[in-house]
């Protein structure tokens, strides 16, 4: 249901700041508790968030699964686009990696979805719940002065009805890598801009998808082909930040020949495409060191002692260290590298193959095989 200014400072176990991907599904997965959910959203009602557009979703099996679960892939009108083998390789090098679905006694690796046709299907799901109080449109303003420990935040919105006070039991704040929310509490965060943007459309090409995933990387960049549902490709093309808006001006037959050149023709001639939409890649990381961890540890003890009013149930475990947890979490995402001299600027001749190394995993070497145990390790990510 939506919520009508008249209103007056409702106290709910939850409260969701976000209604994109991650809000809405979060909504869904509570309503199963018995919990009563609000959820503030920026776009009115009958419209979907800017985050449901054109762009290809590519889900893992287990994020397929969860969404099935929560009701919401049933509900997809139209057709998904199953991933049973991935392709990767790089120009200038002789090796690839390949990895096939059956190889490892599963049907597929996961799914391509339609931003928009996820984005009306969460709509549809939403719609559906009971428990949910939709705010919108309604944009979070701040918190009320609270003691740390108490047993409800005091939230302060902004919707129709004006400024007005929201009471709840745990703050979710799923409002993007620009969170007010996360600003409100006083974390701060870091980012990194990759200087690359992504140039994002649909394909059509000599040959239909078979299942293949592709992907080529080169000096300027990746480009990827993602099979989707309805007999096309999703197109990923990779371009530095400064020549990112001459390539997307660039007409239809001359971009087409611009990312034939990049990925070459194993998908067959490149035919037509869609239009084209620009993502620059900006990594956002909260900082979870110094003074915000000591903070977000008392807040993480709070925040236990909050689920448990809520109905939640905590592990036994107690609180972990933030900042340790979030340079776990760096090492873990640590990519892939390649040893030099290959990867050196300007060197000559490579005296070995390229070998690429993920933390915790064997190496693969372009030229050779996977060895299974790594292929194993990667078909499981």
């Amino acid at each position: 249901m939506t919520a009508t200014p008249n209103d007056t400072m409702p106290l709910h176990d939850v409260l969701i700041v976000g209604g994109g991907l991650v809000g809405a599904s979060l909504a869904i997965a509570l309503d199963a508790q018995g919990l009563d959910v609000g959820m503030l959203e920026a776009t009115p009602a009958g419209a979907l968030p800017a985050v449901f557009d054109q762009r290809n979703l590519s889900f893992a099996e287990a994020t397929v699964n969860a969404l099935g679960a929560l009701g919401v892939m049933p509900l997809l009108a139209a057709p998904t686009g199953a991933i049973r083998r991935i392709h990767v390789s790089r120009a200038g090098d002789f090796g690839r990696i390949r990895l096939d679905a059956r190889a490892h006694g599963r049907d597929r690796f996961g799914q391509v979805v339609v931003a928009r046709d996820f984005g009306e299907a969460l709509e549809t799901r939403l719609s559906q719940l009971s428990r949910l109080t939709r705010y919108r449109p309604a944009r979070f303003v701040g918190l009320a002065d609270a003691d740390a420990d108490a047993a409800q935040r005091v939230v302060r919105i902004v919707d129709a009805g004006g400024e007005r006070e929201l009471r709840t039991r745990l703050l979710v704040a799923a409002d993007g890598s620009r969170s007010s929310v996360r600003d409100a509490l006083g974390i701060s965060a870091r980012e990194h801009d990759y200087a690359q943007t992504l140039l994002v459309a649909r394909l059509r090409t000599q040959r239909p998808p078979d299942g293949t995933a592709w992907e080529r990387l080169t000096d300027s960049g990746p480009t990827a082909l993602l099979p989707r549902g309805d007999g096309h490709y999703g197109l990923v093309h990779g371009v530095a930040r400064d020549h990112a808006d001459a390539v997307a001006a660039l007409d239809d037959a001359t971009f087409l020949a611009r990312v034939q050149d990049a990925f070459g023709w194993r998908a067959g001639r490149f035919l037509a495409c869609g239009p084209r939409s620009a993502y620059p890649i900006v990594g956002c990381v909260a900082d979870a060191t110094g003074r915000a961890a000591r903070g977000a540890g008392r807040q993480c003890r709070a925040d236990r002692a909050s689920a448990r009013r809520a109905g939640f149930q905590p592990g036994p475990a107690r609180c972990p260290d933030p900042g340790r947890m979030h340079r776990r979490w760096r090492r873990s995402r640590r990519p892939g590298i390649a040893c030099p001299p290959c990867a050196a600027p300007g060197a000559g001749p490579r005296a070995h193959p390229r070998v690429f190394r993920w933390p915790g995993q064997a190496d693969l070497q372009c030229g050779t095989p996977a060895a299974p145990a790594a292929q194993r390790r990667i078909a499981r990510r």
